[in-house]
């Protein structure tokens, strides 16, 4: 059929297949160069005659021509009856059946074959190494000639067309591992030495660990030459050493614990596999040889526990709960063992239990402990048992004291403040009279005389009432920073006469409200600054100086803790006198009392209230130099919602005239920030500029004689200004509203956190804010203003079992315009008040037959019995201010005025409830 076809005429090998790959014809010259005849390749698919290894091609295709196609040449062993040919195949169309491949299977050398063979298998390398991360080299040391892969480079951290030498890339390499590389150029090493060894490198400014590979030849001209490979271990490295330390560490920690690891596993039969370590072997007193024999460790374990062990272990491994139970053991020598055993229970990825993994904790010390304690306990208990009954007569003859001694001073503060309650507010009457100097002045010693006794009073009571635990502290949202200017606003006179300098410190951290009890907090500032301006004085030269300073030292979202501290440069305290300071009736000296006053309860009360607020007060004091007083209390947030910063986003301005002036202009604009304003520095210069571009503008001058014609000009130049404050001393206030009448001043020595934002929002307000000291006070007399009622009976109703008290609040009532009716105690007060329809009750707490709390609460109860209108009912009690008042209140009272009975406090609670 072919031997008149072109092909017969080609001298060269041609094997003919059809577009499925079936071979179809083989040419003359095909067969007389391989030496087969035509019917050799009948129904045969031509892929089974080649063994292709060249890239993207195997023998075993069935469409192996397409990718043929593909390529000009290709490399191949052609296997014919068992022999092998190394062949060179092209494929071509047949110019006359377009349906026909023509294969030019020519013969090629052996070492061609070998060389694509080679090619074909680094490439192949190449693609593998660059998968799998793996960077060679190459070095001999002799010409010094070195290769450093691509991936190499990237690698360890270095640009791709970055030249590396041996010994460049040997000073990469920490000091300390640099050692390894001398063995790979030593001359005892070897064509076949293999070295491998880890080594680091700092990569990105972290230590990188990495592990060469490299194995010694002979290359062209017989040279010494190193190859290898290089891979970056530093995440395998870095979890062994985190397992290493994570091992040494759990190891450790059992071994100091004396805790033994036990462990079961269900094996290819599913029966459970038991094993523990030494530890846990030594706690039972097993031997080596009995690890992982469970029957062994059964046997260990006592007769009255064994049941209860195994049945909870079973139980986890059923239902995969923890296992824990505290068991016994009996050792071979007779001791008992406390052993405490927990384990947990591990799932397969299907979620069914396959193991258990547990301790043991000998807990033997703890138990002998508890038996030897318990024995100690027996024996005190004994002991105890003998002294109880003397103890119970003793806490009882103790209670009995302490009840009678709480009975006999609440008894002694109601007799004595009945007859105080009379001079008192005779005295307080009298001053609305014309007096001569002689007299007023008469007048006023006997009533500071009488104020101060029944601030002695209220002292002893607070004492007894702490010591009996009756005291009991409110919690309710006030500002510390009203309660210190409210302190320092009683002082500052008290200091001024004195001649004693009072400065106050207030952090801007403080929050505007806390809770707390106020009173007390303000009662033991009151002590603590009174004692400090008392024992201070400005003699020889020295000024005193006292000085009040609050700040936030911690806080969290519960409760800030606040610090106190009252310094002085006053008398000082010697070191023996500290140590019983805060004990009652305890002062420096015998001699203090004399000429300081006081009754030592002061400090006594101020430690009692600090310990019931869960604060602690520290002294520290050097005899004839001066004290410190350092009180920390805390305080909850409160829970008020949070309201507007008063001056917020105002403006303020600044200018201070003295340069001493610093660390005061600095917390003026601290607290100024803290209450959201904006605040800026001027210079006088720029008054005009700064009066014009704020709300507010503050000038301090601490020094009136050096800047007084400054401060003058200034008034001149802007009286109408009307947001322009002037702080000055305040022994200078005086002086300074001679000079300048129309301005508006304030005190700078001290000046509080509230006066300063007061003062400010007042010039802000537009409001007329004047100071204290500015006011006249030689002549005041309380404004009466007499009731509007025409009705001329008597419409307020007092119970007051005592005649002098009656009155006297009678005169007083009088004194404001006011008629009363008297009752005599709480059974004639319910009497008159069915019988006339009063406006206002005010009733004594405690008196004969019916006292004023019980006659409250029967006239509430009848109100509501027969719905009537409530009648407002004021207490007349001298302890409501000392903490009473809830209890007032719980009877259904409306109010309360303390004796003794002041004008000016019974003015304002009629105002109050009288309609």
């Amino acid at each position: 059929m072919y031997q008149q076809s072109p092909l017969n005429l080609i001298p060269f090998p041609i094997l003919v297949c059809n577009k499925l790959g079936g071979i179809s014809g083989t040419n003359p010259c095909f067969r007389d160069t391989f030496k087969v005849s035509s019917n050799n390749f009948n129904e045969m698919m031509a892929h089974t005659l080649f063994n292709f290894f060249d890239i993207g091609l195997t023998s075993c295709q069935p469409r192996f021509l397409e990718h043929l196609n593909n390529r000009d040449n290709f490399l191949s062993y052609l296997v014919i009856n068992a022999k092998k040919f190394s062949v060179s195949v092209n494929i071509s169309f047949n110019p006359d059946n377009p349906n026909e491949y023509w294969l030019l299977v020519s013969p090629c050398c052996e070492s061609q074959l070998q060389t694509s063979l080679i090619k074909n298998k680094l490439h192949r390398l190449n693609h593998a190494m660059k998968g799998a991360d793996i960077g060679t080299w190459e070095y001999t040391p002799e010409t010094e000639m070195s290769y450093f892969s691509l991936k190499l480079k990237g690698i360890i951290g270095i640009k791709p067309a970055t030249q590396l030498s041996w010994h460049q890339f040997k000073a990469l390499v920490i000091e300390e591992d640099k050692a390894n590389f001398e063995l790979l150029t030593k001359q005892e090493c070897k064509p076949g030495t293999r070295l491998s060894f880890e080594f680091r490198i700092y990569k990105a400014g972290k230590i990188c660990w990495f592990k060469l590979n490299s194995e010694a030849f002979l290359s062209d001209g017989e040279k010494f030459t190193i190859t290898g490979s290089l891979i970056d271990c530093t995440e395998e490295k870095e979890n062994m050493i985190a397992l290493r330390d994570a091992i040494e560490s759990k190891n450790l920690a059992l071994e100091a614990g004396n805790i033994g690891n036990w462990r079961a596993e269900l094996d290819e039969n599913q029966q459970w596999a038991w094993d523990w370590d030494l530890r846990a072997n030594d706690m039972f007193a097993l031997q080596p040889s009995d690890i992982g024999q469970l029957q062994k460790w059964v046997d260990r374990l006592h007769p009255e526990d064994s049941d209860a062990v195994l049945e909870a272990i079973q139980h986890s491994l059923k239902t995969g709960e923890s296992f824990s139970k505290q068991y016994r053991t009996i050792l071979p020598s007779g001791e008992i063992k406390y052993i405490l055993g927990k384990g947990k229970v591990g799932r397969n990825k299907v979620n069914r239990i396959t193991r258990i993994d547990g301790v043991c904790i000998d807990q033997s010390p703890i138990f002998k402990a508890q038996e030897e304690l318990q024995k100690i306990n027996d024996e005190l208990e004994a002991r105890v048992n003998l002294r109880t009954l003397e103890l119970q007569q003793a806490k009882e003859k103790a209670e009995q004291a302490n009840q009678t001694k709480s009975e006999f001073l609440s008894m002694m503060s109601h007799e004595l403040r009945t007859p105080m309650n009379a001079v008192i507010g005779s005295l307080d009457l009298l001053t609305l009279s014309e007096q001569s100097p002689e007299s007023t002045e008469l007048i006023e010693t006997a009533g500071t005389s009488a104020i101060n006794l029944v601030t002695i009073l209220n002292d002893i009571l607070d004492i007894s009432k702490i010591e009996s635990g009756k005291l009991q502290l409110e919690e309710q949202d006030y500002s510390i920073a009203d309660t210190i200017d409210n302190v320092v606003k009683i002082f500052q006179p008290v200091a001024n006469k004195k001649s004693v300098v009072l400065d106050v410190e207030e952090d801007p951290y403080i929050p505007r409200f806390v809770e707390g009890d106020a009173l007390r907090v303000r009662q033991v500032l009151f002590n603590l600054l009174g004692n400090a301006i008392k024992f201070t004085s400005s003699l020889d030269g020295r000024e005193g100086e006292v000085k009040l300073k609050a700040e936030v030292i911690e806080h969290d979202n519960i409760m800030y803790r606040i610090a106190f501290t009252i310094t002085d440069n006053g008398i000082g305290i010697d070191k023996e006198t500290q140590k019983k300071l805060f004990t009652p009736f305890t002062q420096a000296q015998r001699s203090t009392t004399r000429k300081y006053g006081g009754t030592g309860l002061g400090l006594a009360i101020c430690g009692k209230l600090i310990s019931l607020m869960g604060g602690h007060i520290e002294l520290s004091s050097i005899l004839g130099e001066g004290s410190s007083f350092r009180v920390e209390l805390p305080f909850y947030h409160s829970k008020k919602a949070d309201e507007k910063f008063q001056l917020a986003s105002s403006k303020i301005a600044l200018i201070q005239l003295c340069n001493h002036l610093e660390q005061r202009s600095s917390n003026i604009k601290k607290h100024l920030v803290a209450e959201k304003s904006r605040v800026a520095h001027y210079d006088i210069a720029d008054i005009n500029l700064a009066i014009a571009e704020n709300d507010a503008v503050l000038l301090l001058c601490c020094n009136l004689d050096a800047y007084q014609q400054t401060l003058l000009d200034t008034y001149q130049d802007h009286q109408l200004a009307s947001n322009l404050i002037i702080g000055v001393l305040s022994s200078q206030i005086s002086q300074t509203r001679r000079l300048m009448p129309q301005s508006l001043l304030v005190s700078i020595d001290p000046m509080t956190r509230s006066q300063l934002v007061a003062s400010i929002k007042k010039v802000i307000d537009q409001e007329i804010c004047l100071a204290l000291d500015e006011i006249e006070t030689d002549n005041l007399m309380i404004s009466i203003n007499k009731p509007t009622s025409k009705n001329k009976h008597p419409d307020i109703l007092i119970v007051e079992d005592n005649p002098l008290n009656q009155k006297l609040i009678a005169k007083q009532l009088a004194a404001l315009g006011y008629q009363c009716d008297l009752a005599d105690d709480g059974l004639h007060g319910i009497e008159k008040w069915r019988a006339i329809d009063y406006k206002i009750i005010l009733t004594d707490c405690h008196m004969p037959n019916l006292d004023g709390y019980h006659m409250t609460k029967k006239i509430r109860d009848i109100e509501q019995q027969q719905q009537q209108k409530s009648i407002p009912i004021i207490a007349i009690t001298g302890a409501a201010m000392r903490g009473d008042a809830e209890y007032c209140y719980s009877m259904g009272m409306n109010d309360f005025v303390s004796k003794p009975i002041i004008l000016s406090d019974l003015k304002k609670v009629l105002k109050k409830w009288y309609t």
